[in-house]
């Protein structure tokens, strides 16, 4: 028994070595560079691949103590290490040490997690050693989750994420969960339970920015929520941007969402002071966190819901003296007509609606219709982006398109009129001068005459706090 344990020790102590002696940054004949780092047991650990010196992939290296076999990825061979220390024979070609890969002042997340922790969130983080990207772990409800904002080359936003740590375990968005984490004054080093690993380079201390809570700075917290605007990162669509605007009242109002500029949908918010809650349409928010450019709610399950500033968009705060209140009234339905007499959308496809008003000024129709391109190529008609057909049929008043679509020809009165290319550009550059100098002039006001009749006057202020005094003055 005591032979087996002194063998044992003196294996233990062999493969650790002859692991220690690759860690480091090595480059071929060819170009290509590798850096090798310690990982958290034996013979396995996480290698940089770098081709043309831009980080090409962060692989699992592996070493067979029993005959002294390194595998990464698909290459695979015996390897061994001059007596220097400065050359590696491996996979058929020599590879020169370039630099020493020191772990130091390590911080074990198991050992430690407050000290992991602080020191996560208190410095940026990047993929690579240029620094060229820009990673940030932000704590927002406890000391133990927050959000991961992550940045491109050009430090625009290109995903938030959530972050938290429990049992010595970190948790990264929805899925990655890296079962041991360690900290040096160089590197962030995680590794999940299928042996990936993850490697960061620590960067720069992170700025600190004030903290304001939804429970303790109401005002100052929805102030920050309705001013300009807000972003979640689309993956794979375009960016989703919410623009929270007081309606009702200063606790209440709406979140209007958009795509491609294209209204996607309209929710309710609401804040109730006496209970705390942050309400959006049937979500409950429990608590809510405006951290510099990030803000973030939590919900009743304790799910993070985060969105980043747009920085494209103005940063104005809205109040209600943005908001135009226009009661539902036959007095008021000048004020109506001029309300509703636009082309408006909602979705986002090519739905639009339009109300049109009759005489006077109090019936009309609605409108609501899609429009989407079609074009005839080859023996193919093609309506829309999906839509396709290669037959059609007409028998009594019907339109057969191919097994897919019926239509009936209605001879019934329509308001329905195509416009050309040239009336439907006139038209929505008239829109767009209309709406911008609706929003230059966004007071107005409104005089009630004796006999029920309305006129509103535009004033050439965009908020109250620029008018000093109001004067009518008659001749």
């Amino acid at each position: 028994m005591k032979k087996f344990f002194i063998i044992f020790v003196l294996f233990f102590s062999f493969s650790a070595l002859s692991n220690e002696a690759l860690f480091g940054s090595w480059k071929s004949d060819d170009g290509i560079r590798m850096d090798i780092f310690d990982g958290f047991k034996p013979n396995i650990g996480p290698v940089i691949y770098w081709e043309n010196n831009e980080l090409s992939e962060v692989y699992t290296w592996k070493v067979n103590p029993n005959n002294n076999e390194l595998s990464i990825y698909w290459s695979s061979g015996n390897f061994n290490v001059s007596n220097d220390g400065n050359q590696l024979n491996w996979n058929n070609q020599i590879w020169k040490k370039i630099e020493n890969i020191e772990m130091e002042n390590v911080i074990d997340l198991k050992k430690d997690p407050d000290a992991f922790v602080n020191e996560l969130t208190s410095f940026k983080w990047s993929s690579n050693y240029k620094k060229s990207d820009n990673k940030e772990f932000t704590k927002t409800f406890t000391s133990s989750e927050g959000v991961l904002s992550e940045f491109d080359n050009n430090n625009e936003l290109s995903s938030i994420t959530s972050w938290g740590i429990a049992s010595g375990v970190m948790k990264i968005g929805d899925y990655s969960l890296y079962l041991e984490s360690k900290i040096s004054e160089q590197f962030l080093i995680g590794v999940d339970d299928n042996d990936t690993f993850l490697v960061l380079y620590k960067g720069d201390k992170k700025e600190i920015v004030e903290r304001i809570s939804l429970s303790d700075s109401r005002e100052e917290f929805l102030s920050s929520l309705t001013t300009g605007a807000w972003m979640q990162k689309g993956g794979w669509s375009a960016d989703l941007i919410y623009r929270y605007r007081p309606i009702e009242g200063e606790l209440k109002g709406r979140v209007f969402t958009e795509q491609d500029n294209k209204l996607l949908s309209t929710e309710v918010w609401e804040y109730s002071p006496s209970t705390g809650a942050f309400l959006q349409s049937y979500t409950e928010y429990t608590a809510g966190l405006n951290i510099g450019d990030i803000i973030v709610f939590v919900d009743t399950n304790g799910n993070q819901n985060s969105y980043y500033r747009d920085k494209s968009v103005e940063m104005k705060t809205f109040s209600l003296n943005d908001v135009r209140n226009i009661p539902v009234t036959e007095r008021s339905k000048d004020e109506i007509k001029e309300t509703l007499n636009k082309q408006m959308s909602v979705g986002g496809g090519n739905d639009f609606t339009l109300f049109e008003f009759n005489e006077d000024n109090r019936t009309g129709y609605f409108h609501e219709w899609v429009s989407s391109p079609f074009q005839i190529t080859g023996q193919t008609l093609t309506i829309g982006e999906y839509n396709q057909f290669e037959q059609l049929y007409l028998v009594e008043d019907y339109v057969v398109f191919d097994e897919q679509w019926g239509k009936k020809i209605d001879i019934r009165e329509s308001r329905m009129k195509p416009k050309t290319d040239e009336e439907a550009e006139k038209e929505s550059i008239e829109a767009k001068k209309t709406l911008e100098e609706e929003v230059k002039s966004s007071l107005k006001i409104k005089i009630v005459l004796k006999d029920g009749s309305s006129t509103t006057i535009p004033i050439p202020v965009s908020s109250l706090n620029d008018i000093k005094s109001i004067s009518v003055i008659t001749d």
